[in-house]
């Protein structure tokens, strides 16, 4: 059997869903006979970089997510544990950092709406992770990018100067606790993890990756996801 890095990775699946027009929420609606949240568990459970699993569910709804993991996960795939999100999705992750193993060396935070990674990204990840800390997957802006006041715009931002940024975003474990500490005893919160290592005061660094990533949050995004699956353009 393969030795895994101690590494863990939190699914963030607690959300209710409201932008989508279903009355299913979105991490259990299918994509080609499969829910979204088991496609976005698959690349975790499959890669050695990954020795526990942590989803943080929504809490009307931790019997059903257990089942549905066992569904198509033996009990001794890989180790993995369904916890009660938060109110807020900082409170999720939060929860789950409580129920990482004491050894866990680097932790992974992914949405659990977002199914088209690959094991290669996660091993790249993981490479930048132990030397710089903390890194997160990136893609460049396409289009110009405008700030807006009101009804009109007010400036016209640099665009060779931003991304648009997925998950998983990969940080140490101590820095990632201690960045989550601070923010709640400063009263900061974001819906980036990244946003609270930086808040820290530590540098993350971003790594080029496909813009195939995508949340599903929407209906378009929910259609998007079946045309790449339909047409296999992801991995």
């Amino acid at each position: 059997m393969d030795i895994l890095s101690p590494n863990t990775a939190i699914i963030t699946a607690a959300g209710s869903g409201r932008r989508m027009s279903s009355t299913t929420k979105k991490q259990y609606l299918h994509l080609d006979g499969i829910p979204i949240l088991i496609r976005s568990l698959e690349p975790f459970f499959a890669s050695n970089t990954i020795s526990h699993i942590i989803v943080a569910a929504p809490e009307d709804s931790l019997e059903y997510t257990r089942e549905l993991i066992a569904d198509f996960y033996d009990d001794d795939a890989k180790p993995y544990l369904v916890v009660p999100g938060g109110v807020e999705r900082q409170d999720s992750v939060f929860a789950a950092l409580q129920n990482c193993p004491p050894d866990t060396d680097l932790v992974f935070i992914h949405d659990g709406v977002r199914p088209f990674i690959s094991q290669q990204l996660l091993e790249e990840l993981e490479a930048l992770a132990l030397q710089k800390g903390a890194v997160i997957p990136a893609a460049r802006i396409k289009n110009t990018v405008k700030q807006v006041e009101a009804d009109f715009v007010v400036n016209t931002l640099q665009r060779e100067r931003l991304i648009q940024v997925f998950t998983p975003q990969v940080f140490g474990y101590e820095l990632l606790v201690n960045s989550y500490e601070k923010a709640y005893q400063d009263g900061f919160v974001n819906t980036d993890d990244s946003a609270l290592v930086e808040y820290y005061g530590h540098k993350v660094y971003y790594h080029l990756s496909s813009d195939i990533n995508i949340k599903i949050t929407d209906e378009w995004d929910y259609t998007l996801a079946h045309l790449l699956i339909e047409h296999h353009l992801y991995n």
